[in-house]
């Protein structure tokens, strides 16, 4: 697989974790216009396969996990990528529960702009070509490898 291909292909995956986190945001969307519609733009491929398929976000899940993370022959670029971006997601819907328990808007903030800084800093290095390291998540997508 191309070099280029690989790194593109590992930036448009951090494109899940990022659209779950739209629920965290929506008070800055609301003080932000600007930053509402930069932000659905960007997750609207993502958004429209989870919108086209019956049980779409759980059957894109099973084939990035399926197809990418776990598949040897995919480099292993793209399965540490795909690996990372599906475990953001899980702890995104985790922490999603756990804030319909315990509401507390301005913590939501504070994920959302948590999740938008990781995948600026995913982004970044996947172009350059290197494993984003994030605590505890890529030690965890390590083990699972």
């Amino acid at each position: 697989m191309n070099q280029i291909f690989q790194r593109l292909s590992s930036v448009f995956l951090y494109i899940l974790p990022l659209k779950a986190s739209i629920p965290f945001g929506y008070y800055l969307f609301y003080k932000y216009s600007f930053l509402k519609e930069y932000y659905y733009y960007l997750t609207y491929p993502i958004a429209k396969i989870e919108n086209s398929l019956p049980f779409g976000s759980f059957l894109l899940f099973i084939i990035l996990f399926a197809g990418l993370a776990r598949n040897p022959k995919v480099p292993y670029f793209v399965r540490y990528n795909a690996c990372q971006a599906l475990l953001i997601d899980i702890a995104l819907i985790i922490i999603s529960y756990l804030m319909r328990i315990f509401p507390i808007v301005e913590l939501g903030s504070i994920i959302f702009i948590f999740t938008l800084c990781i995948f600026i800093y995913s982004i970044s290095q996947c172009i350059f070509g290197v494993e984003p390291e994030i605590p505890l998540i890529s030690k965890s997508v390590r083990m699972q490898i």
